[in-house]
């Protein structure tokens, strides 16, 4: 598959895989034998149809060690990957926090603009935090 493709021709290709898959799911080698697209084009055709995926009546894509990519209709399989993101997520922002903002804020404590990013931080790290605990 040459350059320029569009994602949404690659998101085709990697629908046309995961529903021949069914719950079995792909893994992203799987997926780029199964479609003859690069990993970089894998990426591309998910990010792309993930997109789409509500306005077309998919359930999400969603992605998790033991499956790889599926496209099921189960609301405990959306949870878990949202949960996953949702902690992956936090643990990103909290080391970012530690070890940019803190230091940051240690060097300009009177500092308006990062009094500021570390009020929203907390917020956002609360958040997520609490995302993941959610039953």
């Amino acid at each position: 598959m040459g350059r320029g493709v569009p994602a949404h021709v690659h998101a085709e290709a990697i629908l046309a895989a995961l529903a021949e898959a069914r719950l079995a799911g792909l893994t992203i080698t799987q997926l780029t034998a199964a479609t003859e697209r690069t990993r970089a084009q894998i990426h591309t055709g998910l990010r792309h149809l993930r997109k789409v995926a509500a306005a077309r009546g998919l359930p999400p894509v969603t992605w998790d060690a033991t499956w790889g990519y599926r496209l099921v209709d189960a609301p405990e399989v959306w949870i878990g990957y949202e949960r996953a993101f949702f902690a992956s997520e936090y643990h990103r922002i909290a080391h970012f926090v530690a070890g940019t903002l803190v230091p940051h804020q240690k060097k300009l404590p009177d500092d308006p603009y990062i009094r500021t990013v570390m009020a929203q931080m907390g917020a956002i790290e609360s958040t997520l935090e609490l995302l993941t605990r959610l039953d």
